[in-house]
């Protein structure tokens, strides 16, 4: 028999353990051998809980997981950075595969936490922490074994893509939409974390740091979220055809690398730029490979609880390879600074080469780089990059 823990039992780990009997019988059948959920870590165990545990135990007791000999794998879905990162390293010391969806975790420590699974022999998989419902990381890791992948770009984040959906399609303001989304729980109470970027940005530094076999950090990453936009802006691009999408993108030339994180108005025919409401997608390109595009749903239980237990059957069938990132290459960072032309909102003159005027307060510049126009907008201005 093989036995698993999970620990968290909010969103994503009531899906994980709804999908998991769901899908014990047809594992069973496949392995030969019995799997058993005996344990859930929670905070509270005398909370009421919404799904049936299935005879599962409840505890708050992290040793009750860690120091159980005939527990094997461990499921990480607390959400909590401190309790997060210690259960997992414990865990992968132990010997125990571990399963996660802590992107703010694995951002931290995703080196460290790598190279116990290597040295333990055991898997670390983190498919969900990434792309949600759309898979990421084991199509990546296969791409790589097929030559050079020399960029990447994508929208990781389904709840800004929602956000940004709502404000192109209806008459609502920038506050009204986020509400809205915070209701239907596409984002927390406090949504900086997705409308800034923050989270995006997390997600970018383990897929650069994975497609160019080099470690990019958070810091690496320039960062803009959608936090000053306005329906305006979203209307008035999407009426000359653009929809505008909190892009994530990293490129590699030689040992440079260059990645961001911000709002890009894309053509609406485009793969992303069609991409609407909560979904992720992600394009590589590479050496050997034009592009490879992925596309799926980004946001809520089921998606990334299902995420979740695609890593578990790997773990179980001994899908995946245990070596991830065989090579460190050493890497330089650059700041982002493609050059395009841009929409910009100021109320203020601009000092900006200017191509056309699109109404009152709005412009359109001439193609320029992005550090310059950075440098030289005016306070309060907004610009967005347009992709042709």
């Amino acid at each position: 028999m093989i036995r698993i823990a999970l620990a968290g039992y909010g969103t994503v780990g009531q899906g994980v353990m709804d999908l998991f009997h769901k899908r014990k019988e047809a594992i069973e059948q496949r392995l030969g051998k019995q799997v058993d959920l005996p344990y859930v870590l929670v905070r509270d165990t005398s909370k009421p809980r919404d799904i049936d545990l299935q005879g599962a135990i409840l505890t708050s007791d992290v040793r009750r997981i860690l120091d159980d000999e005939t527990v094997q794998i461990v499921m990480e879905a607390t959400g909590d950075i401190d309790l997060g990162y210690r259960l997992m390293k414990e865990a992968l010391e132990k010997k125990k595969h571990v399963i996660t969806a802590n992107k703010s975790v694995l951002s931290l420590h995703f080196e460290e936490l790598s190279e116990k699974a290597r040295e333990h022999g055991v898997y670390l998989l983190y498919e969900a922490s990434v792309g949600g419902g759309t898979p990421l990381i084991k199509p990546l890791q296969d791409l790589s074994l097929h030559g050079e992948i020399r960029s990447l770009r994508g929208l990781l984040s389904g709840s800004c893509n929602y956000v940004l959906t709502k404000l192109r399609e209806e008459s609502i303001s920038y506050e009204e939409v986020v509400e809205e989304a915070t209701e239907l729980g596409f984002l927390e109470a406090d949504p900086i974390d997705d409308v800034g970027g923050f989270d995006t940005r997390r997600k970018l530094r383990i897929l650069a740091t994975l497609a160019f076999q080099g470690k990019t950090e958070e810091a690496d990453i320039s960062l803009e979220g959608i936090t000053e936009l306005k329906q305006e802006d979203i209307s008035r691009l999407g009426e000359r055809g653009y929809a505008v999408r909190l892009l994530a993108q990293a490129k590699r030339e030689g040992q440079r690398v260059q990645a961001s994180v911000h709002p890009v108005a894309l053509p609406k025919a485009s793969f992303l730029g069609a991409m609407d409401g909560a979904e992720n997608g992600v394009e590589f390109f590479g050496e050997n490979f034009i592009k490879v595009s992925f596309q799926g749903s980004g946001a809520g239980r089921y998606p990334t609880a299902h995420a979740m237990l695609s890593d578990l059957e790997d773990a179980l069938f001994e899908l995946r390879r245990k070596d991830l990132v065989a090579k460190k290459e050493p890497l330089h960072h650059e700041p982002f600074n493609e050059e395009t032309r841009f929409y910009i909102r100021s109320a203020e003159p601009l000092t900006l080469p200017v191509e056309e005027k699109w109404g009152e307060n709005i412009w359109l510049t001439a193609p320029i780089e992005y550090l310059q126009v950075k440098s030289m907008l005016p306070p309060g201005a907004v610009a967005i990059p347009i992709e042709k």
